[in-house]
């Protein structure tokens, strides 16, 4: 008897769904996951394909850790690499939550801090945004709200993920000193591919925990790559929470060249035109009927009414080989999360959809 299928919690193309729909995989055009379209750049491909197979890699991941201090002009120490955001965010909740602990967690979010912290025994309190206020983040309800529960942590994204809201960081950094209690955990995953992309956010404060993947710019999401800007004393807990070679050579080869002139030109232009396409995504969807929030980065939140999210999907991936993001998943049963792409793929989604909805 086949085992039962697994629940669907994040975007991406998931093997037993395509091959229960008897549908192959490089004709889905995946709008449900939020990388780059036009990557990986050439610096990035040359220094993977360059990579020494035959030696294990550097447990600490130094040559590319030292690449990115010197890349974003932060000290050695405060850098941590990793299998993904993902892989820190798992790491940290072992390294720095114990049962009981209070988590925060401003929703709706990337659920994966809330596994991690549900794991290891910690209380996870949702801070839930209002839709018919877009979203938007209150910055001085949040701090009563901090100073009610004290909590352990405090994990928020910007831009936020489902919405694509971007949070001021000098908020944020004066939030932090005001409760010295709280670690502050800001996932800043898709701020390179924002509206509020220039200045260095992590110089606001060194208290912070400042993550980013390293995927979503270079459409790297099957090499799994992350860093994270930390307190010195936390890079050294999450490095003693971790096994060895948790960074494997194509990785940090990755990481490395992440970190050059090249890349950086690479993802400029690629930002100009992935936020011109997410321009363009706004104005279809209204004309379809449907709402997009206000978006800052590469990805529009749309409301879809009274429809259901998981239907609408399904429909999309099943007649039109389609896929979209369905956010019941983020407690929005009728929401959509997606992803800006060039003209072609949206006059495809376009199309799909008003049949859909017709």
């Amino acid at each position: 008897m086949p085992s039962p299928a697994p629940a669907i919690t994040h975007g991406g193309l998931v093997a037993f769904e395509l091959e229960a729909l008897q549908i192959a995989p490089h004709d889905v055009l995946d709008l449900s996951v939020n990388v780059n379209p036009y990557g990986p750049c050439a610096a990035v491909r040359d220094a993977i394909a360059a990579a020494d197979l035959r030696q294990y890699p550097d447990p600490t991941a130094r040559l590319a850790r030292r690449a990115l201090a010197a890349w974003l002009d932060v000290a050695e120490a405060r850098v941590v690499v990793g299998n993904g955001a993902v892989d820190l965010l798992w790491t940290l909740a072992r390294a720095w939550l114990r049962p009981g602990a209070v988590v925060m967690t401003v929703e709706p979010t990337f659920s994966e801090l809330r596994a991690a912290a549900t794991r290891v025994g910690a209380r996870v309190e949702a801070y839930r945004l209002d839709p018919a206020r877009d979203f938007e983040l209150d910055l001085s309800a949040l701090d009563a709200e901090l100073a009610r529960l004290r909590p352990r942590l405090l994990y928020v994204c910007s831009p936020s993920n489902p919405v694509g809201r971007c949070t001021s960081p000098e908020g944020l950094a004066d939030l932090a000193e005001r409760h010295p209690e709280t670690l502050f955990v800001v996932d800043i995953s898709f701020l390179s591919l924002s509206t509020q992309h220039a200045g260095a956010v992590w110089r606001s404060s060194e208290r912070i925990v400042w993550l980013r993947s390293l995927t979503k710019d270079h459409a790297l999401a099957g090499l799994r790559i992350g860093c994270a800007i930390v307190p010195p004393v936390i890079a050294k807990r999450i490095e003693e929470e971790r096994p060895p070679w948790s960074v494997n050579a194509l990785a940090q080869a990755a990481a490395t060249a992440i970190a050059s002139e090249e890349a950086d030109g690479f993802v400029d232009t690629s930002r100009r035109q992935l936020l011109e396409h997410r321009v363009r995504l706004e104005t279809a969807l209204r004309r379809l009927s449907l709402r997009p929030h206000g978006s800052e980065t590469i990805f529009v939140l749309a409301d879809l009414g009274a429809r259901h999210a998981t239907d609408l999907r399904a429909t999309l991936l099943r007649e039109h080989r389609v896929l979209i993001r369905d956010c019941t998943s983020f407690g929005l049963p009728n929401h959509v999360r997606i992803a800006s792409r060039p003209d072609g793929d949206l006059d495809r989604l376009v199309s799909a959809l008003a049949q859909v909805l017709a």
